[in-house]
């Protein structure tokens, strides 16, 4: 092999390892869309879910869920019994996959911000609150992932 030829074949290879692929597997893209799947079919209460790889050097994540009416409480909050479980399969797939940090959205069937206050206190986790959006680090997401 000539020495730009390995060149070449070495920067294919960095470029698909930070684009978030490996060769031949499943995008990042991909592995959001398996992870919307889960939530979707988790019995968790969550009506849909949207989740897109966000192609940088970081990889990060954007969750969206969708709670079934039965578990959006009075004031349109979700408690921590409801979250916990969400988030962890959240973390769970984002430390699969390797991603810098998660944000993450949780909405009624109107499209409405619930309110992830009360949760994440009770989960110990409000000061990743910012307004609607729940901001997931990797420190919180491996947090979060063993629970």
């Amino acid at each position: 092999m000539t020495r730009g030829a390995g060149l070449a074949v070495a920067g294919f290879v960095l470029a698909a390892a930070l684009g978030g692929c490996a060769i031949g597997g499943p995008t990042g893209q991909d592995r959001a869309d398996e992870l919307a799947n889960q939530l979707e079919n988790s019995g968790l209460g969550v009506r849909s879910a949207k989740a897109i790889f966000q192609s940088s050097f970081s990889g990060d994540l954007s969750v969206t869920v969708v709670l079934s009416p039965d578990v959006v409480q009075p004031g349109y909050t979700v408690t921590a019994e409801t979250l916990g479980p969400v988030l962890g399969i959240v973390s769970r797939s984002a430390e699969e996959m390797n991603v810098g940090g998660v944000v993450f959205y949780a909405e009624d069937e109107q499209g409405i911000d619930v309110s992830m206050v009360r949760a994440t206190e009770d989960l110990g986790i409000a000061e990743a609150l910012d307004g609607s959006a729940l901001l997931l680090t990797p420190e919180r997401l491996e947090t979060l992932s063993r629970k």
